[in-house]
């Protein structure tokens, strides 16, 4: 997948990774141990996780939907929902 698809906040210092989209990473700042386990995905993880919220999002409620799928899921130390 190309990075340049991404949008999010504009400041991931990994260059690895595309940026954070802004509801996701509101949710991981409320969550501080889906933020823990997100930050111990591998690099390939944090893009395939990204890449899925952003994925096939005709409204905004697909995204917000999968963003709670997504930190649920994180919370628990899930890692085969993405």
């Amino acid at each position: 997948m190309d990075n340049k698809n991404f949008i999010g906040m504009g400041h991931n210092p990994n260059p690895n990774v595309p940026d954070i989209p802004l509801g996701f990473g509101m949710a991981l700042f409320k969550a501080p141990e889906a933020r823990q386990n997100f930050e111990n995905l591998s690099d390939d993880e944090k893009t395939r996780l990204i890449g899925y919220i952003q994925s096939n999002n005709a409204t905004g409620q697909d995204a917000k939907h999968k963003i709670a799928t997504a930190v649920e899921n994180l919370k628990k130390g899930n890692r085969s929902f993405f």
